[in-house]
């Protein structure tokens, strides 16, 4: 069994002047508005950029791409075939005919094929439908891992997976605040997306795992030192010779513990003939390939029917299909409900009701829907009117948006961001819709009118009437961030909240500030950007919330602490429940981002988020760039693992405890 090191790589780009590059984004940037029918120069302005590019750099490989404005699709000049699958190892035994074995990653993401003429990339498409895919050259052309130049003068093709990295995946769902459904769905999503500013905000990351139209004779362990060479990363990692049944099964046992630490996402290893004498007998059918096979790890869910598909209606106007599932136990939880995420997450799937799907807990709690097992009868169809209050639904790119003004189901939905954001006790989503339903709180800006008294809840709230009152006179002062993020502007979440009141002084400072100054920010793009200046300004929902007496705190004030809690026989101190800092002698490391795994006697794990955040540091999901992780009581094996694989500082809750004291 040979290991054979896949993370080497050769760079062959060359490094671009500042003129270039800004030359190259231009053109880019005209180029897709062009091909969206939606030009914002003459063809003599755009010509004129490729000419200044010609004459400062000749060979850049933008100046030769192959587009397709018409239609946007291009067909593969060698079929994208499908892998087939093994259901068991028995079965790659049997298929592997003692031949020699190139084993790689089956990651979790979506195939492109790359095409190189003289050296320069001209042309991308995803796989499609195996025989047309879309063009996706310009976007690629963005995107860093992908070499825009080979030494290679022949045509090339390369075909491999885009995919996004974990950690990339949590920082950009903390930074704006969005609950993406999955690394893959917002790899497509970004791609997919009409302003290509996007790719410089978010990372994409491309294995190779085949190349065709040179060295055809060649083994795949060739052609993935080539591809190497060329500045390619791989899918393939691993070269068995003659493997027995046991080696075969060692190595899949080993990678799917493994599969934790690494920080994308695969379902499975694909095993491939190496020698290219043995790929031509194999053959293939109209499929796949017969000389490659694909074993999936073994998936911790069941099968169910979905009995119907409904649609929820969000804060912000956007519907999401849910599925109603006929109950089945999936580790330990009965699911009877799972989310389809949006609108192409549903045409993708092609699922409809009485088809059979496979059903997983997510993170081993969110029921998900990964797969279609049986088609019924039934088409995938999406609704015409808003579920809620029947006005008229808009397509928006992978969603489907409720156009109303006034919108039931969203308002509500609003309603209980705010309370949820501000942590206003009492205020249950019943209790919402009914203060709704009764034309008392049409919007949380009401929740602070004067004509909300006390004894109005009371009244239809009953004793709890009171408590919800004093909550939100209580939260009448709200931190910046907190005050930013209730507001349910598109893309401005908590962690865009933080970032924002970290750069402006004031309310009015943000207000003031420019689409331009926003996407300056690190984390926002151009699409962002105007999301919330839209935001701040039509309505101004701020000042709403100003006028009606609610106030924002830019400075923490210390308060004391009343709460004492024990842990490993060292004194830990809360602020009291009306206080919002922890007072401490020694200042905070600032903008340092922390998290802590294990049990720590004394605190649950929201007051630890508390406890640090109050100490000056940020809490933030594990992944190469945290700062620090803190280790309690029977910390996750697969969060250690992962942190000496990212060479974190790793400390124990009795050292960090005593830093803090």
């Amino acid at each position: 069994m040979k290991f054979i090191q896949t993370k080497s790589v050769v760079k062959v780009n060359k490094p671009k002047t500042p003129e270039i590059k800004k030359l190259v984004d231009q053109i880019l940037h005209h180029k897709k508005k062009y091909y969206d029918g939606e030009p914002e120069i003459s063809d003599e302005a755009y010509d004129a950029l490729e000419e200044k590019l010609q004459q400062i750099d000749p060979q850049n490989p933008i100046l030769h791409i192959v587009g397709t404005p018409e239609g946007g699709k291009i067909t593969h000049a060698t079929p994208m075939l499908s892998c087939q699958k093994a259901t068991d190892v028995d079965e790659v035994v049997k298929w592997s005919k003692g031949a020699d074995l190139y084993v790689g990653y089956k990651i979790d993401g979506f195939s492109l094929s790359l095409i190189y003429e003289n050296g320069r990339l001209i042309q991308a498409a995803t796989r499609g439908n195996g025989v047309m895919g879309d063009d996706v050259t310009l976007p690629v052309f963005k995107i860093s891992s992908i070499p825009k130049t080979i030494p290679q003068t022949s045509t090339a093709n390369v075909r491999g997976e885009l995919f996004m990295y974990v950690s990339e995946f949590n920082r950009i769902k903390a930074a704006e605040g969005i609950d993406y459904s999955s690394p893959r769905n917002l790899a497509v999503g970004t791609v997919k997306q009409k302003d290509l500013g996007f790719l410089d905000k978010r990372s994409l990351e491309f294995f190779a795992f085949e190349l065709l139209g040179t060295e055809e004779n060649a083994s795949l362990k060739a052609h993935g030192e080539i591809l190497r060479s060329w500045g390619f990363n791989t899918a393939e990692f691993e070269l068995l010779s003659s493997p027995t049944r046991r080696e075969i099964e060692t190595l899949f046992q080993r990678i799917e513990q493994e599969r934790q630490t690494l920080d994308f996402e695969i379902d499975g290893l694909i095993f491939k003939y190496n020698d290219a004498d043995q790929r031509a007998s194999a053959g293939r059918t109209e499929h796949h390939p017969r000389w490659m096979i694909a074993l999936k790890f073994a998936s911790q869910g069941d099968i169910s029917v979905i009995q119907d598909i409904t649609w929820q209606v969000g804060r912000t106007g956007v519907l999401t299909p849910v599925a109603e599932l006929e109950p089945v136990e999936v580790m330990g939880a009965v699911i009877r409900r799972a989310t389809l995420h949006n609108a192409e997450f549903l045409e993708v799937l092609g699922v409809a009701e009485g088809d059979t799907v496979m059903v997983i807990r997510s993170g081993d709690v969110i029921p998900k829907i990964t797969e279609l097992v049986s088609k019924g009868t039934n088409k995938t169809s999406f609704p015409n009117d808003c579920p809620s209050c029947g006005s008229e639904l808009k397509r928006e790119g992978v969603n489907l948006i409720c156009t109303a003004s006034v919108c039931r189901d969203r308002d509500i939905q609003s309603i209980r961001h705010w309370v949820r954001i501000t942590d206003i006790e009492g205020l249950g989503p019943k209790n919402i819709a009914k203060l709704y339903d009764l034309g008392i709180i049409r919007h949380f800006t009401d929740l602070y009118d004067v004509k909300l008294t006390e004894r109005i809840l009371v009244n239809h709230l009953g004793k709890n009437g009171s408590k919800i009152h004093a909550s939100i006179q209580e939260k009448k002062e709200l931190p910046f961030h907190i005050f930013l993020a209730g507001l349910g502007i598109e893309s401005l979440g908590k962690g865009m909240a933080k970032t924002l009141a970290k750069r402006f002084t004031t309310y009015n400072d943000l207000k003031n500030a420019t689409v331009r100054q926003l996407t300056l920010l690190e984390g926002i793009s151009d699409l962002t950007a105007s999301y919330i200046y839209s935001g701040l300004h039509n309505p101004s929902l701020g000042d709403q919330l100003l006028a009606k007496g609610v106030e924002i705190i830019y400075r923490q004030e210390k308060k004391p602490l009343t709460k004492r809690v024990r842990t490993n026989g060292l004194d830990q101190f809360l602020p009291s429940s009306k206080g919002t800092d922890l007072h401490v002698d020694q200042e905070p490391e600032a903008n340092k981002t922390i998290y802590v795994t294990g049990k720590v006697e004394g605190l649950t794990k929201k007051e630890l988020k508390k406890l640090v955040e109050q100490q000056g540091y940020e809490w933030a999901p594990l992944s190469r760039k945290l700062d620090l992780l803190v280790i309690g009581e029977k910390p996750g094996t697969a969060k250690l693992e992962k942190a000496r694989k990212y060479g974190l500082t790793v400390k124990t809750w009795d050292e960090f405890s005593k830093e803090l004291s």
